[in-house]
């Protein structure tokens, strides 16, 4: 069987999208993943046994190249079809420049199943299915039109994609139950949960971590470290959590692991302030050091807030990643963390919306060492169900029911 895997990601490849594609591989499928259509530079590589293709569009349309190589050579000509190209006739057009280069690259592959990752390929990979005869796989990473950082038009266009081509889908699947009741109650059909959880760690993978997260953090060895990791972005709420490292105690620090371009108003905040020492960037981290240098620390924060329907519903990859590494969790009262302290008692919930009620919850927790014991047990406990074998199984059931229909 040979799956085409469609994901906009032109950074860092989600976890969850190179765990599916790795799990397929393990069962004899041939996949093939193509990765972000905007990246730095075009690339292709094997990551085990999966082949991915990172692509560079140059934001101009293979009709509109075909029409010049028409016009005489004449400049002003040229720039003149290209000026009524994209400011009238391509309003007019339901396929995009985007879209015509999206279908081409992913038109040098042949498939049996196009598996889509997020909504911004659905689009494509409908119409591949389509004029290729194979099923379509739809996972909705979240709930991408509810994202108040997407201006309104994008999100009216997202949904109306996804109301016109979920009823298209052979396997729809999407991260949480909270956002599968969701769909249901659009589409009539509630799609599989597949959650976002880790991979099991290597036996004694942890050895080191205390000393190593502190060591990289230039912290002494007794320093209480409160953990922040993943993507560094405005609509996180991490401009709160970095000024409650202000009111913690003496002997703890906020360290921050991963990147973004909201990394630069994090640390303009801190600049020259007397509590500048309390918070610790150590920038990007690669994949396969993540869970060891998390078990390092004392406490894992998640500070989103319910600013939209998305991030109030979420159930984001560190929370498994915490567990994963036997961290306690601190994070704002949503559905999915209530619901994981109520079922597993692996994170305290509480309002983190200012730097008072964060610091508060934070010290609360970091303070109290029986049940920062009670709760770090039970996170190994938790991790024998939350891992990705449990949900790997998921995943070819999926599979297997839906090639059985074909």
């Amino acid at each position: 069987m040979k799956v085409l895997m469609l994901v906009p990601d032109c950074q860092m490849i989600d976890r969850r999208v190179l765990q599916q594609a790795r799990t397929l591989v393990e069962t004899g499928a041939e996949v093939t993943l193509l990765a972000g259509f905007e990246c730095a530079k075009a690339e292709e590589y094997n990551w085990q046994g999966v082949q991915i293709v990172r692509c560079q569009f140059d934001w101009d349309d293979s009709r509109l190249r075909r029409i010049r190589a028409r016009l005489p050579d004449n400049d002003r000509l040229k720039t003149l079809v290209n000026r009524i190209w994209m400011k009238v006739i391509i309003r007019l057009l339901s396929i995009k420049p985007y879209d015509t280069y999206v279908l081409a690259q992913a038109e040098r592959f042949s498939a049996d199943v196009i598996h889509v990752h997020d909504l911004p390929l659905l689009k494509h990979g409908a119409i591949l299915a389509k004029r290729w005869g194979v099923p379509l796989v739809f996972d909705a990473h979240e709930i991408y039109y509810e994202q108040e950082t997407l201006p309104p038009r994008v999100r009216r266009r997202l949904a109306r994609e996804e109301r016109r081509h979920v009823p298209d889908t052979s396997l729809f699947m999407t991260v949480n139950g909270a956002i599968a009741d969701h769909y249901k109650m659009l589409y009539g059909k509630r799609p599989l949960v597949l959650m976002n959880c880790a991979d099991r760690p290597q036996p004694g993978f942890d050895a080191t971590s205390r000393a190593d997260l502190r060591a990289m953090a230039g912290l002494p060895t007794d320093a209480q470290v409160i953990l922040y990791q993943g993507w560094i972005s405005a609509e996180r709420n991490l401009t709160t959590l970095v000024r409650a490292a202000e009111l913690l105690p003496a002997d703890s620090y906020l360290v921050m692991i991963g990147y973004g371009v909201h990394e630069a108003d994090l640390r303009a905040i801190v600049d020259g302030k007397p509590w500048a020492d309390k918070v610790r960037f150590l920038g990007r981290v690669e994949p396969d050091r993540i869970l060891s240098l998390t078990a390092g620390a004392d406490v894992g924060v998640i500070p989103y807030q319910p600013i939209d329907l998305n991030h109030t519903l979420c159930s984001p990859n560190k929370f498994f990643e915490y567990v994963q590494s036997g961290v306690p969790i601190v994070a704002h009262d949503l559905v999915f963390f209530r619901e994981m302290r109520e079922r597993y008692a692996v994170v305290e919930v509480g309002d983190l919306s200012t730097p008072l009620g964060m610091a508060a919850a934070i010290n609360r927790l970091a303070a109290d060492t029986a049940t920062l014991k009670q709760m770090r047990a039970a996170c190994l406990r938790a991790a024998d169900v939350l891992n990705w074998d449990t949900e790997a199984k998921k995943l070819l059931e999926g599979y297997n029911q839906m090639l059985g229909r074909q």
